[in-house]
């Protein structure tokens, strides 16, 4: 009998002993899941050439999953913030929106880690960390960390607590981790190593989110997806309760099955509504383009359709230094763009200058 309140340094190697990968009702769930894995890497795949490109193009889908994740931790702000946060000084951001933010770079640090090595261990594990708590890095080394409700004082678990334990659990992580799985059993793989990882809870903070992040890596490690943009977090935010039980119920009940088919129906859900974004986004932009081209010219409309979605918020000296354009052509464009209802120009806050807004691309990445 595990007891809560006491180090959990037993806790088992991967694979699990006890899981049947073969088991039929998980089967039809993992088929069901991989096909709408499949028609979602089929649009992100058309959208991505390299790795910059890659990163530029996601990079406006990380800030809802960096808002909903962090939801999760009970850190709350909205994904309008974050995009004009990034045009704010340091000492003008609030604690909630830094956080976010560094979600968002911890994103792109393991996806880059991930291109250039083609594999994740556990340095990477613990860049993305140090990203995400830069005044909180590191691996546990001293005991005391315990999960409990707030409210209650109540202790659910208490992790490994020996540095030694915590790094040998890691390694055994890494191996299963880059280890290359039958397609049948990527997904409930996917399910496995995120209950690991929190039940090895490694750091003294950004484990959540860490572990949310693992997860899309994972499966663009394994070949499911073209780059990480299949996010579980909106999923967990909304059945939080069950995400936790279940977890719960892998630890003292050795539970894996409902554990593992909780996160493949989070995967399909989330891949059927990121296709869907996808979609929605992708039709305005063609749209926007051809609207562009009759009113900027051909030339630049392909670019400033690019642009507005790399930037919903933005100045007009990112404008003028990502076209390559003079101040006056910079200022004829927003002109335009303005007049038309693309962009919004607005009075940035406590500053001597305008910010312009696209309010049609936040409105489909606030549904992301």
């Amino acid at each position: 009998m595990i007891d809560p309140t006491k180090p959990y340094n037993q806790v088992p190697s991967l694979p699990p002993a006890r899981f049947v990968f073969d088991d039929v009702e998980l089967l039809k769930a993992s088929m069901s899941a991989m096909s709408a894995i499949s028609s979602l890497n089929a649009t992100i795949r058309a959208d991505i050439s390299n790795i910059s490109h890659s990163i530029h193009m996601m990079s406006p889908l990380f800030v809802p999953e960096a808002v909903t994740s962090s939801g999760v931790e009970n850190i709350i702000t909205t994904n309008e913030r974050v995009y004009e946060a990034r045009l704010l000084d340091e000492n003008e951001l609030r604690i909630q929106d830094k956080e976010v933010m560094r979600y968002v770079q911890a994103l792109e640090v393991g996806l880059i880690e991930l291109t250039e090595k083609n594999f994740l261990a556990t340095n990477q594990f613990l860049k993305i960390q140090e990203t995400l708590e830069p005044s909180k890095m590191g691996f546990r080394k001293l005991p005391g960390t315990q999960l409990s409700n707030p409210a209650t004082g109540q202790v659910y678990y208490t992790p490994p607590d020996s540095g030694r334990t915590i790094l040998s659990l890691l390694k055994n992580f890494e191996e299963y981790f880059n280890a290359s799985s039958p397609s049948h059993e990527v997904l409930a793989r996917a399910a496995i190593l995120h209950y690991q990882f929190e039940a090895i809870h490694p750091f003294y903070d950004g484990n959540g989110r860490t572990g949310r992040i693992l997860l899309p890596l994972y499966l663009t490690a394994q070949g499911l997806l073209d780059g990480p943009l299949l996010f579980v977090s909106k999923f967990i935010l909304e059945n939080r309760d069950e995400y936790y039980r279940l977890l719960r119920g892998v630890t003292f009940e050795d539970n894996w099955q409902d554990w593992v088919m909780y996160v493949l129906r989070g995967i399909e859900l989330q891949s059927k509504y990121t296709l869907d974004v996808l979609r929605r986004i992708n039709f305005f932009k063609a749209k926007l383009e051809k609207k562009l081209e009759k009113l900027t010219g051909h030339s630049y409309a392909r670019d400033i359709a690019h642009f507005l979605y790399e930037h919903p918020y933005f100045t007009q000296v990112e404008f003028e230094q990502a076209l390559q354009v003079s101040y006056v052509t910079a200022r004829k464009y927003l002109a335009i763009l303005v007049k038309d209802k693309i962009a919004a120009k607005k009075k940035q806050a406590n500053r001597n200058r305008f910010i312009y807004v696209c309010p049609e691309y936040i409105k489909l990445l606030k549904n992301s």
